[in-house]
């Protein structure tokens, strides 16, 4: 039985048309770095650009941690800094 894969669509907002869609950018980046592929080219419907992207169950970012859950938000994954005594 294959992995299963989690699907989401990255959606730009109304301040992505007028600032070149900087935001957009960094949001398709930021999942990008927490492990997801993109899935196809990117399309849009009026001013709204979106990214199709999935990311396997399991899956490892480019720091080398495994993913094992999928969440909505890819700030999730961050880890704090140690606490030196």
């Amino acid at each position: 039985m294959p992995n299963p894969v989690d699907f989401v669509v990255v959606v730009s907002s109304d301040d992505d048309y007028l600032n070149g869609y900087h935001l957009f950018t960094e949001k398709v980046n930021r999942r990008l770095r927490s492990g997801y592929q993109l899935h196809g080219q990117p399309f849009n419907v009026e001013r709204i650009v979106c990214q199709a992207m999935i990311k396997p169950a399991e899956s490892k970012s480019a720091n080398g941690d495994v993913f094992t859950e999928s969440t909505t938000d890819t700030t999730a994954f961050y880890k704090q800094p140690a606490i030196v005594k």
